[in-house]
């Protein structure tokens, strides 16, 4: 396997090992073009276009939509909430080998216990978080060392260029989102 093909796989790996509120269920509470939009913007190299925005917003600002503003709030949170457990596991990885130890980010403590508490406000049931948690936990004894960490089937050996381009990867994800779910269009930085 190439190296591009795996660091795409690790990092769908790791988002979908975090995905208790999985995105695509959440978004389901939306309609289907709007969820297309918000799935679209965790896609390597998706553009945020002003077109696609207004699009995305348009009924939105309608009085009569608060149901749908208030699902696509829900999402929101769920899916920054996704991205920042995701990039506190990577931040996590990085430290354990940089430091040869388990090192977990106070980032993953943070997005953990809002994750945690986001599920027991719907009434759901913590266990699949929690035991994804032990196994990140457990994962970092190998990463720490340099071995290959299994998930879902798959070996992956972390090391550095890999996180790092997971982190740029996860930083343009979580930029893409706040763009879109911002009502009022801003341009990409640089644009």
């Amino acid at each position: 396997m190439n190296f591009r093909k795996q660091c795409l796989r690790a990092g769908l790996v790791l988002a979908l090992s975090f995905a208790a509120l999985s995105p695509v269920a959440m978004a389901a509470q939306t309609d289907a073009e709007r969820q297309t939009v918000i799935m679209s913007m965790f896609k390597d190299g998706a553009v945020l276009t002003e077109e696609v925005h207004r699009e995305f917003w348009s009924g939105l600002q309608d009085p009569e939509a608060a149901v749908s503003r208030s699902a696509m709030e829900r999402v929101a949170f769920a899916l920054k909430n996704n991205i920042e457990l995701e990039r506190a596991t990577v931040v996590s990885y990085k430290a354990s080998i940089k430091q040869r130890k388990p090192v977990v980010d106070k980032s993953y403590e943070s997005a953990l216990k809002t994750r945690l508490e986001m599920m027991r406000m719907r009434n759901l049931a913590t266990d699949s978080v929690l035991a994804r948690d032990k196994e990140f936990r457990d994962s970092l004894v190998a990463v720490s060392k340099g071995k290959p960490v299994e998930t879902n089937g798959t070996k992956i050996t972390m090391t550095n260029e890999l996180i790092d381009q997971a982190l740029v990867r996860l930083e343009a994800s979580y930029a893409r989102l706040e763009r879109l779910l911002n009502p009022v269009w801003t341009a990409s930085p640089g644009k």
